[in-house]
């Protein structure tokens, strides 16, 4: 099933093209790599398809509706983001960082009921940060702070997520661990996830299909193994040896 689709789009800021028009398309159940060299617009590219920036031109469809029809609510029920920054709330508790992601749906004093508190505790499960609900998010390291705001996208319950830059500045065995939530998030909970990386090795091992960029260039997107196989991923970006995962 089509959840997100483009159509002719144009990403950049002000009337600054950054890439070709681009079409493509997110399918439920899938797990997407965006790859490309820093500055080539993945950042831009994922603020765009999440609405924090407008197009230059083109359209994007989300669940076959164009979305700038979509209220913000609408919006956030729908498409959940993990950004690289963090709350800088020194004082909240990874219990409260989690239930925020529960904001779309609360009323508009915030009350939580015990279908959204059930949630919270699924989330923190999931992720595997339950013990870790009462301690403060500003004491945590960076592998256990991107775990919570994974379980507060997890909480936002959107059938799409959108991860820029996940694994940065976390350890080897924590990106092994995120990878692997990742895929289990994609083919358990039939969730849709598109995210950045520069560790081509290990989401070459774990991922579907694969989003390529790289500046002024047309975007190319295809499965995995297809791509590697034709040699379009060495080709792409100049890479000297293969790939081996």
């Amino acid at each position: 099933m089509e959840v997100l689709r483009t159509r002719d789009l144009l990403i950049g800021y002000k009337d600054e093209v950054i890439l070709p028009p681009i079409n493509v398309s997110l399918n439920k159940g899938d797990l997407i790599a965006l790859i490309g060299p820093n500055g080539a617009g993945k950042s831009t590219l994922f603020k765009t398809l999440t609405a924090h920036i407008n197009p230059i031109a083109g359209n994007i469809e989300l669940l076959g509706k164009n979305l700038s029809s979509y209220s913000p609510k609408e919006k956030a029920k729908l498409i959940g983001l993990v950004l690289t920054s963090r709350p800088d709330d020194m004082f909240l508790k990874v219990f409260d960082v989690v239930a925020s992601g529960r904001c779309p749906y609360t009323n508009f004093f915030g009350k939580m009921d015990e279908n959204d508190l059930n949630i919270i505790h699924e989330s923190l499960e999931i992720v595997g940060i339950n013990e870790l609900k009462d301690r403060y998010f500003d004491a945590l390291s960076d592998g256990e702070k991107q775990k919570v705001m994974i379980a507060k996208t997890i909480a936002q319950n959107t059938p799409i997520i959108f991860m820029d830059e996940p694994t940065a500045f976390i350890d080897y065995p924590s990106k092994i661990e995120l990878f692997s939530l990742m895929k289990m998030l994609t083919k358990e909970k039939n969730k849709t996830i598109i995210f950045s990386s520069h560790d081509l090795e290990l989401l070459l091992r774990y991922t579907d299909d694969l989003w390529m960029i790289s500046k002024k260039k047309d975007l190319i997107s295809g499965k995995k193994d297809e791509l590697m196989h034709k040699g379009i991923v060495k080709e792409y970006f100049n890479l000297k040896e293969d790939i081996r995962i």
